[in-house]
């Protein structure tokens, strides 16, 4: 959509954009390299001359002096950018006249009306008469590439005003001065060749560089759009369909050599400034001259305007937008848009602003060294802005598709994981990977001991209420820890700590969630004992290893979860605390990672895992309280070693101690263990 309507607007035009692309070709007009001009020198009619020789205008008996005193110096072409549509005098005319014939090298302007109200304050006669003055002129041969009789769509003048008939006629060529600024009133190209009435007719410098080539034939290329080209003696000079050439200026004012007209007049002028070289005779004074806007300022005399023209046309060093450079740079546009479309939605932010960067880069420069070696105007400002626009767009999808995506990672894991984590996978939702991917983590699983029996007993709806209370305070202790709530099955709760932020101190988070879950029921029990509530208890078991971590399930309903051996283990440790009459136990994975913390642990037993070649050791990690004191642990540990070293009678007999005086359970289910005949050792 962006791309069709940068090519629709593009091919309308936008006053804005189009007013910025004509800024940047001046940018990159005054960059090209500025070279000394070989072939024309400007006759100036300075403010010395008119010190001299008197105020403007001058009577053309002056003039004919001077046409005289050039053709004497060897000027090649004497080019008068003046205009002498009305009489001064019989004599001054005539010797006017008779030097411009003499000279056989003479060009005049001639001017077109291009305003219907000029042409009538004129007159039909005046206008008729200098139509059939400046016929002569017309270009004669016309190359049509189309069929014959092709209707050219071309503006035509209203009339035309020629110099008078006797100036007309002896001049050796004649062309119109017409110059026609874009609509920032810069000139920035020339008519080179204007159709009136079914003739072409030639510019005024057009005119210059064919009598510079001694009489070189000239014909006007004209296809269905327009006018195509101007061919002079076999040099082609592309056009735009209007028939208009692209100034290439040179430089700015007074990079043109320029000679006093009062110096040439009184034989003090240099030689090789006037010898075999395009004389042109224009006003350079500021009072008097005529001043255009051009790429290099708002002062710059026409003469110089003119002269950069013929300049260009001499060396053949022009440039040129013809009028298939529309269906060149709509292509750009298009190869552009496509391209970016397919390709910006499939990066990331910054590789996008890489790719954009990049891309406007290189165009920059392809339309910037088309332009200094072939004189290729490409237009920048519209694939710029679309290059531009079209990243700011995918950058806006892609934040759009962000928020989206924080909200529903929001809403799906605002219940499960603690605030602050929420906040950390939405500042950097990179940590959150979609799918699986084996990692170390920390699983905690806890259960209510007794559940059945408890909800057999209750009201469903004291039971509900007791299970919200219960659930929301070991919740809180999960999330305490930065621990993710995995889900509840049924009275249990199972937790992941280290997934979906990464935390290296995971399996401490854990066993921190794990004593508070602890303290947290103690804290409830009162409540719930003045409401006539039965008493519970949990167990707790903590595994910590490798599994699979991510979104899992089909594909209209999935959880984030965890699954593998290191999750069956927890499971299993957690329902072991019925037989050791533990409230907490951990793995010896999760015990040599937190071994160092200020935890109150013991060792307990070794139970066989399915799968593994010797049994896991198992740790209580005792909550505080849980034991009116612990002086008695090293008791437990020397007989928990005998029972080790296979000193069964004597572990027995320790453990039996332990449990009658300190009611020990775990020391009551060893002292079992070790009575039962032909023990083998696996089973301790």
């Amino acid at each position: 959509m962006i791309t069709a309507v940068a090519i629709l607007a593009y091919l309308r035009g936008t006053p804005l954009l189009d007013h910025v692309e004509l800024k940047t070709y001046d940018m990159r007009l005054r960059s090209l390299e500025k070279a000394a001009p070989r072939y024309v020198t400007i006759a100036a009619i300075d403010e010395e001359s008119l010190a001299r020789i008197g105020r403007w205008p001058w009577s053309r008996a002056t003039l004919a002096q001077l046409a005289t005193r050039l053709d004497a110096e060897g000027a090649r072409v004497i080019a008068f950018d003046l205009f002498f549509p009305e009489r001064e005098s019989s004599r001054a005319d005539a010797l006017f006249a008779h030097a411009l014939g003499a000279t056989g090298k003479a060009v005049l302007g001639t001017v077109f009306l291009l305003d219907r109200e000029e042409a009538r304050h004129v007159g039909g006669p005046t206008v008729a008469a200098a139509v059939e003055a400046t016929a002569r002129q017309a270009i004669p041969e016309v190359r049509v590439g189309a069929s014959e009789g092709v209707d050219v769509p071309l503006q035509e003048p209203y009339g035309v005003i020629a110099n008078i008939p006797e100036l007309q006629a002896r001049a050796a060529y004649a062309g119109h001065i017409n110059v026609l600024p874009d609509t920032d009133g810069v000139v920035r190209r020339v008519p080179l060749v204007l159709r009136h009435g079914g003739r072409y007719f030639p510019a005024f410098d057009l005119q210059v560089a064919r009598a510079y080539w001694e009489s070189a034939p000239a014909v006007v290329e004209v296809a269905a759009y327009g006018i195509a080209a101007v061919d002079v003696g076999g040099r082609r000079f592309p056009l735009d369909e209007e028939g208009r050439l692209l100034v290439r200026y040179r430089g700015p004012e007074r990079t043109f050599p320029a000679v006093s007209i009062a110096d040439i007049l009184q034989h003090k002028a240099d030689n090789h400034l006037l010898r075999d070289r395009v004389v042109l005779v224009g006003n350079t004074a500021k009072g008097i001259g005529d001043v255009r806007v051009t790429p290099y300022g708002s002062t710059f005399p026409g003469v110089e305007v003119r002269a950069n023209v013929i300049e260009s046309l001499l060396t053949e060093q022009t440039l040129q937008r013809p009028d298939w450079m529309t269906v060149v740079d709509a292509t750009i546009l298009l190869v552009l848009g496509l391209m970016l479309a397919w390709l910006l939605p499939r990066l990331d932010l910054d590789n996008a602003a890489m790719v954009a960067a990049g891309l406007l880069a290189t165009y920059l420069f392809v339309a910037f060294y088309a332009f200094r070696s072939e004189g290729l105007w490409l237009n920048v400002v519209y694939p710029s802005l679309l290059i531009v626009l079209l990243f700011a767009w995918a950058g806006f999808l892609r934040y759009a598709s962000t928020q989206s995506e924080r909200r529903n990672l929001k809403l799906a894991f605002q219940h499960y994981v603690p605030p602050a984590v929420v906040e950390s996978l939405l500042t950097d939702m990179g940590k959150l990977r979609l799918g699986g991917e084996k990692r170390e983590l920390t699983v905690l699983f806890s259960d209510i001991r007794g559940f059945t029996a408890l909800s057999e007993r209750m009201e469903p709806e004291e039971l509900v209420k007791l299970m919200n209370e219960y659930f929301t305070a070991m919740t809180e202790k999960v999330f305490e820890q930065r621990g993710s709530l995995d889900k509840y099955i049924g009275d249990a709760i199972m937790a992941i700590y280290g997934a979906p932020v990464e935390d290296p101190a995971h399996p401490a988070l854990a066993c921190r969630s794990a004593l508070g879950m602890v303290q947290a029921l103690r804290e409830l029990r009162e409540p719930w004992q003045r409401r006539g509530l039965p008493q519970i208890d949990i167990g707790v078991g903590i595994n910590t290893g490798p599994m699979v971590v991510g979104n899992m399930g089909s594909r209209r309903r999935f959880n984030y979860t965890v699954v593998g051996d290191a999750v069956n283990v927890a499971s299993r440790l957690e329902s072991l605390n019925k037989t050791y009459g533990t409230n907490i136990l951990i793995s010896e994975h999760t015990y040599e990672r937190v071994k160092d913390e200020p935890f109150e642990v013991r060792e307990i037993d070794s139970v066989p895992v399915r799968g593994r070649e010797r049994p896991v050791r198992l740790y209580e990690l005792i909550p505080e309280g849980k034991y009116a004191t612990l002086d008695w642990l090293g008791e437990f540990a020397a007989a928990y070693a005998a029972m080790r070293d296979g000193d069964y009678a004597r572990a027995a007999v320790a453990f039996e101690a332990l449990h009658a005086r300190v009611g020990d359970r775990a020391s009551a289910y060893h002292a079992e263990q070790c009575r039962k005949p032909r023990r083998r050792e696996a089973d301790c």
